[in-house]
């Protein structure tokens, strides 16, 4: 699986609470959905510790705010639960092709439910996710 800074929503980032990805992607035309074989992936580069759940959250819009650094008036177009099983065993917790429907801004939310701590997530849009769990750092 070979990682594109650009295609990156978030490189070990720690979440803790609910968040935003730290990036956001520019699609440029917009929809590229599965019939371009473009997958999402997230994967736990820590394990994570705790009781709770994460869902993943695909947010996409049209526009970016007037600062530019948000989606203006995002809609979630697909939710990935992540169980706290997969949380505590780390590695690969979504592998899925990007639904239709993208505009021309893409964007994660990290949903957390009940209490996590100690994880990170790295999660990107790839042509192909790895099979195996191999842990992406991005020094490769």
């Amino acid at each position: 699986m070979y990682l594109d800074k650009e295609n990156m929503f978030s490189m070990a980032q720690a979440v803790t609470a609910t968040a935003l990805s730290t990036d956001l992607i520019d699609l440029g035309a917009g929809d590229i959905g599965p019939s371009e074989d473009i997958s999402l992936f997230v994967h736990a580069g820590t394990a994570f510790t705790g009781a709770g759940t994460i869902t993943v959250n695909v947010l996409t819009s049209g526009a970016l705010n007037a600062a530019g650094n948000a989606l203006d008036s995002a809609v979630t177009l697909a939710s990935f639960p992540v169980s706290n099983a997969a949380l505590l065993a780390g590695g690969k917790l979504v592998a899925a092709r990007l639904p239709h429907g993208c505009q021309r801004y893409i964007r994660l939310n990290y949903t957390v439910s009940g209490t996590v701590a100690d994880g990170t997530i790295t999660a990107g849009l790839v042509a192909d996710v790895q099979a195996n769990d191999f842990v992406p750092t991005g020094n490769q």
